[in-house]
Parts: structure tokens; sequence; C-alpha cells
């Protein structure tokens, strides 16, 4: 009865050991902070309209027309897209004429 007691001692001092570390939070978890407060990175670019007709494009929540010939700058947050709003010879109302990303910073986009 003695090793009874005596073994039965051990399992229970090491179940009671063990189970703290099992349950334990780790030290070092990281958190990202920044996911939430962060602001959008923002990307400056141009658009020039090489084409006849004026285009009016959405940028945003914002619309604008591009002239004809004539070079338009656009800072938009990473994400967005450059809407076409009105039908013109090689486009439909609604295409997609860009959409943000930090490749198209610093560079001239030609409708043509």
């Amino acid at each position: 009865m003695n090793r009874r007691f005596v073994v039965g001692t051990m399992v229970m001092a090491a179940s009671l050991l063990t189970s703290g570390a099992v349950y334990a939070a780790p030290t070092s978890m990281l958190t990202p902070g920044h996911a939430m407060f962060s602001k959008a990175k923002m990307v400056s670019f141009k658009m020039r309209n090489d084409t006849a007709t004026p285009i009016t494009v959405k940028a945003g929540k914002t619309e604008m027309v591009l002239e004809p010939g004539k070079v338009t700058d656009f800072t938009l947050p990473v994400g967005q897209d450059v809407v076409a709003k009105n039908s013109t010879k090689g486009r439909v109302a609604g295409t997609i004429l860009a959409s943000v990303s930090e490749d198209i910073a610093d560079h001239i986009i030609t409708l043509q």
C-alpha cells in the first residue's frame, strides 16, 4: 500500500504542474495594433486623356472630367478604383480605368 500511495502522490503532483503549463498564455504574443488604427497609404499618379472627347471619371467619391490632351493629377488610397462615368468610342460607362496600387505611384496612365 505504501507503493500505491507514493505513485499516486507522484501522478497527482505531475498533473498539477503540467496543467498550468498547458493553459498558460504565451508571453510574447504580438498583436498588430496598426491594422485597425492606421491610415490607408496614399498613392499619387497622373492620367492623360489622348482621345478627342472629354472623359468623366469617378475616383473615390469625387467625379472629375479629363479634358482631351491634358494631364490630371490623382492622389487616392490603395484599393480605390478609377471608373469611367460616360461612354466613349472605345470604352463603356462603368469600365474600371485603373485600380490604385503602389505599383502605379508616380506614373502617367494614358487613355486612348
